[in-house]
């Protein structure tokens, strides 16, 4: 497989040769699959749980490991470590158990002590579904979300606040690249709409 030559540009990109992502989900399919295109020597995607649990859909997994991705199942990160210089150079890692099925039905991973080792990276991504952060909200008066923390938008991704729009993740919750995408053409069309007119 042949690396994609970026054009040049005034902000850097920078990938190693050894690339791990972190997460289990879409965007961690995404981002190893499209680190593997830029040719370093190996990607690695560590997750905490068996691949039956992971929520990226299924082809996605398929298609990376086709690809391939190399995959740490129960599996997670706990240290960064770099050399000299600052630049990261091994992952600390511990290996992980499930416990039996909560309530819910659903089964925590847990650590497994002494089982610490590491993997050699000088990239990592971190692709972990996450809430937005609560600060945006609490710094930001006026801002609309809903209970989840995501920002509330119409159908233009304008905000509550005049002028602000926001689209992807910190609207959506865990979505896709591609959605997020999506969302910022909407927002960027809207607003070169709502400068015509002023």
């Amino acid at each position: 497989m042949q690396a994609y030559k970026f054009p040049d540009y005034d902000t850097p990109y920078y990938i190693g040769k050894k690339v791990i992502v972190v997460g289990g989900g879409n965007t961690a399919m995404d981002s190893a699959r499209c680190a593997k295109r830029l040719g370093p020597e190996k990607v690695t995607v560590i997750y905490r749980r068996t691949k039956v649990e992971m929520p990226a859909r299924a082809e996605e997994v398929e298609n990376a490991m086709e690809e391939g991705i190399d995959f740490e199942f129960l599996t997670a990160p706990i240290e960064l470590l770099g050399d000299d210089n600052g630049r990261l150079n091994k992952v600390k890692c511990i290996r992980m158990k499930l416990t039996e099925p909560d309530s819910s039905g659903r089964r925590k991973p847990v650590e497994i002590k002494g089982s610490e080792f590491y993997i050699e990276a000088d990239s990592i991504i971190v692709a972990i579904g996450q809430s937005p952060n609560p600060v945006i909200q609490s710094a930001t008066q006026g801002l609309k979300t809903d209970k989840k923390n995501c920002i509330i938008v119409d159908d233009s991704g304008r905000t509550s606040i005049d002028k602000i729009y926001a689209g992807g993740d910190v609207v959506r919750g865990g979505a896709t690249v591609l959605l997020a995408m999506k969302d910022g053409k909407k927002a960027a069309s809207a607003i070169d709409e709502y400068l015509k007119k002023i």
